[in-house]
């Protein structure tokens, strides 16, 4: 039998070479499951108050062509409509008439092996509420390709930014500074090397 002694370092007490070993070897010690939530809770905020209901959402990053992010939805209310009446350029008498006589809903579903904005099957409806006379049916009707793009255009916007948000909090939990902190904090010891003990 044999007694072999090792020194035990602190993180502060290795060398600038070994605190990088022990700063790669752990470089995703904060982004084990989980650590998208406060991401999820602010877009799926953030979109309803744009008017979608958030249901799954999905994403992969942050390396690869193909990588994004997306979400499943259903619409809710008015707000979209309201927002794509205000745009077009329409007396507010015609805006009210397009506000109060269309019937519009849509939803969106993941489709495709991949997770990004191109990712989603969109089910959009855009009609007039009752059976009104055909000059007026097919003027409101006459809107529904311009609200279909202008959905899908919200839509976009939206996981794009869901996407930047969770690439910018993942670049912070694997920073060096973050990894660090997270090592002092819970003690951890290393050889001579950087490795742990």
């Amino acid at each position: 039998m044999r007694v072999v002694e090792t020194k035990i370092y602190t993180f502060e007490e290795l060398s600038a070479t070994a605190k990088e070993v022990a700063l790669e070897n752990h470089r995703d010690v904060n982004t084990y499951d989980g650590w998208w939530e406060p991401i999820f809770e602010g877009i799926t905020e953030q979109a309803e108050q744009a008017g979608f209901h958030v249901g799954n959402i999905y994403f992969s990053g942050f390396w690869s062509q193909g990588d994004g992010a997306m979400f499943e939805y259903t619409t809710v209310g008015d707000t979209l409509l309201n927002k794509f009446v205000d745009q077009l350029d329409l007396s507010p008498m015609r805006k009210s008439w397009l506000k109060t006589q269309t019937f519009a809903q849509s939803r969106g579903e993941h489709s495709g092996h991949y997770y990004h904005e191109n990712c989603c099957s969109h089910v959009i409806d855009f009609e007039p509420n009752f059976g009104w006379n055909e000059n007026f049916s097919n003027w409101i009707s006459s809107f529904a390709d311009q609200y279909e793009e202008f959905v899908i255009a919200e839509y976009k916007s939206l996981c794009r930014e869901l996407y930047s948000r969770l690439e910018i909090y993942n670049d912070d939990l694997t920073s060096d500074e973050e990894v660090a902190e997270t090592i002092i904090m819970n003690e951890w010891e290393f050889d001579i090397n950087g490795n742990n003990f």
